[in-house]
């Protein structure tokens, strides 16, 4: 019998084991005094539900038994769907912070959500590398500045001109052949919580376009040049080919005249 309770014990601790393995954190992020959203997976109808955050209860549900209520400080800001599981905590705190557990038809899930407080991006700036980038370099680096800490994870953007956000690295590098159309360059700074564009800053080796009727002048005389050409060129041919038919006639009339006299 000893040895079967050993069993038992055992076969727990690695149900155990297995379930928290199986577990999974979803990173979710609020910003104080805003709002924290937990969007579960759980397909299927809902009959009841028990959520905790670090442990403590905060919302509990059972179909036709219990009516919801919520707990503690939960009380005035929290809206939890019955129907999905979906929940909102408004007026959020630094204390809404951690692990937060759902347990739907007395079963608990596997998806478990980990809510952390960042702050707002704050606005930044575009800044050249060297500093002293300008039209006689083939390369610069330009770097999406403002300071961090606090607001991670953070995404970063960039706009050529009038063009669309894409999202690449903090740090891009332009060049002279392949962005001398570009007029300006604009950064973008975004977290989960909220999102700050940059001034456009003047790209270096920026060069205008010359004005359109400046390009068709171009062409037209371009043409007149390469029709002058090809006339000189046939021209000369011609008077080749006459000069080429005199001198033959001129040498062939001296073969033709023959002095007779005595």
């Amino acid at each position: 019998m000893e040895k079967q309770g050993d069993f038992w014990l055992l076969a727990v601790v690695l149900l155990a084991v297995v379930n928290i393995s199986a577990a999974e954190d979803k990173a979710v992020y609020f910003k104080v005094g805003g709002e924290l959203e937990l969007r579960p997976t759980f397909s299927g109808r809902i009959t009841s539900i028990l959520l905790k955050l670090k442990g403590d209860l905060m919302a509990e549900w059972v179909e036709g038994v219990v009516p919801l209520i919520y707990y503690g400080r939960f009380k005035t800001r929290t809206t939890l769907d019955t129907t999905s599981g979906h929940l909102v905590l408004r007026d959020t705190t630094k204390a809404d912070e951690g692990l937060y557990t759902m347990e739907i038809n007395n079963v608990v899930q596997n998806e478990r959500f980990l809510a952390k407080a960042i702050e707002e991006v704050r606005t930044p700036t575009v800044e050249l590398q060297p500093l002293i980038c300008n039209a006689d370099m083939d390369s610069c680096t330009l770097t999406c500045v403002s300071p961090t800490e606090g607001a991670e994870p953070i995404t970063y953007s960039w706009k050529e001109g009038d063009g669309k956000w894409e999202q690449k690295e903090k740090d891009i590098q332009i060049t002279k052949t392949e962005t001398a159309r570009v007029k300006t360059y604009s950064c973008q700074m975004k977290n989960p919580v909220s999102e700050k564009e940059s001034k456009p800053k003047d790209n270096p080796f920026f060069q205008e376009k010359p004005p359109k009727g400046t390009q068709v002048l171009h062409i037209v005389l371009r043409a007149l040049a390469l029709m002058t050409l090809l006339a000189i060129l046939l021209a000369f041919c011609a008077w080749q080919k006459s000069e080429t038919v005199r001198k033959r006639i001129c040498h062939c009339g001296e073969r033709d005249c023959v002095d007779d006299s005595p």
